[in-house]
């Protein structure tokens, strides 16, 4: 019986770390269609073609005008830009939840770390999707912009997930990188589109919910991490009298600023 627990709280991180990259597209989905289904298109799968598929990935089974596919590839080089991009996104997150899992199991979870993470999967997945978007749609206007938040995002999480097991200390500039990533998330967002399309209402019912999910996580990167520092960084003497921190901070704000400035221009 022992070793069959055992067995069986070995595979638990793997199985919720499947269960996660395997339900969230599923999820999205639903999402599209609650939002989209008044508009969506009526598919008549016996006479509908597609004249823009190559027919490679078919060999000798097909040719000429495609019928009805559940869904096409062509053979090119951006085609294999998003199945790279795919098997990024799903190893990553498979990896991060066995992680996170593996950490629970051994009480070594901060999970302050754990709650910014699950937090954040929707800014991740947001911006993998977008980018699979434009390389399928050669639509390349906003990738700049979209990559700029996706790395500083990936630096973020990645001190997330560092500080996730508590063998690792939360020192000052682990969490000031959270954070400073946070605000120039905020200030890029509202300058941006998030004050125009929440609080004036220009923007649509799925451009407001969106704009919210990605603000919502960012405001918690900002003030959980404060509380952990304030908790366990600094919890015997005031942070304004600490020479390092206001160091820190000070070197905290320029980077933003010029980080903003940046983002501004792409």
């Amino acid at each position: 019986m022992r070793s069959t627990l055992v067995r069986i709280s070995s595979l638990f991180p793997a199985i919720v770390a499947f269960l996660f990259p395997a339900i969230l597209p599923i999820c999205h989905i639903f999402v599209l269609y609650y939002f989209w289904q008044a508009y969506a298109r009526f598919v008549d799968r016996r006479f509908c073609s597609c004249s823009c598929w190559d027919t490679v990935f078919k060999a000798t089974y097909e040719s000429g005008i495609a019928s009805y596919k559940n869904f096409y590839f062509n053979a090119t080089s951006n085609t294999l830009k998003i199945w790279i991009l795919i098997v990024i996104g799903i190893i990553s997150l498979y990896e991060c939840i066995k992680y996170l899992t593996k950490l629970f199991i051994t009480r070594q979870l901060r999970y302050s770390m754990a709650f910014l993470f699950c937090n954040g999967i929707f800014n991740h997945y947001y911006a993998w999707w977008a980018m699979i978007n434009y390389l399928n749609d050669d639509f390349y206007s906003q990738w700049n912009h979209q990559t700029f938040f996706t790395l500083t995002e990936l630096y973020s999480t990645a001190f997330v997930l560092h500080l996730a097991n508590k063998e690792n200390p939360a020192t000052s500039r682990k969490i000031l990188s959270i954070i400073g990533v946070a605000l120039l998330h905020i200030a890029a967002a509202s300058a941006d589109q998030f004050i125009q399309n929440v609080f004036f209402g220009e923007g649509y019912l799925h451009q407001i919910v969106r704009d919210i999910c990605f603000m919502v996580p960012d405001i918690f990167h900002l003030f959980i991490p404060i509380i952990v520092l304030r908790k366990e960084a600094f919890s015997s003497r005031p942070l304004h009298r600490d020479k390092t921190i206001r160091r820190d901070l000070c070197i905290m704000v320029l980077l933003i600023a010029i980080l903003f400035i940046i983002c501004s221009l792409l």
